[in-house]
């Protein structure tokens, strides 16, 4: 698993953001991108399955411009910070199907935990009862 961050501006609340999501990735490295460009080109690569990508988008145009990169955010966890709370915001943020969504303005208290939930649990498809040890459409015990 990867975790990936991209904002572009450079300020007290991107900073926040970063030491939120570094501290609940204590173990892990955190590649960093400040250009949607560098972002895009990164998506291009091998990204593993299950990595957690938070993205914080500076304004609608940014947000808008984040939508043609949905096809290639579907195998990835997205965690978005959103530059206010309109309804036509959210309504944007949602097509990007984030797992979680936090406001620039935010504490990142919970956007830590969250963080550091998705890293300590293992993803992956659920298990069925072959994997467990159990056999489907067999109950109960044999004689």
């Amino acid at each position: 698993m990867q975790l990936l961050f991209y904002a572009s501006k450079n300020d007290k609340n991107e900073k926040r953001l970063k030491e939120a999501i570094q501290s609940a990735s204590v173990a892990g490295t955190i590649e960093h991108f400040t250009s949607l460009d560098d972002f895009r080109d990164r998506l291009r690569t091998i990204v593993e399955p299950n990595s957690i990508m938070v993205l914080a988008a500076v304004d609608r145009k940014e947000l808008l411009k984040m939508q043609a990169f949905r096809d290639m955010l579907t195998e990835i966890y997205i965690i978005l910070v959103l530059p206010d709370r309109k309804k036509s915001t959210i309504r944007l943020a949602h097509l990007l199907r984030p797992r979680f969504l936090s406001v620039i303005e935010d504490d990142f208290l919970d956007l830590n935990l969250i963080v550091a939930k998705m890293i300590t649990t293992p993803h992956g498809p659920p298990k069925t009862p072959v994997d467990i040890g159990g056999s489907p459409g067999i109950s109960g015990s044999q004689p």
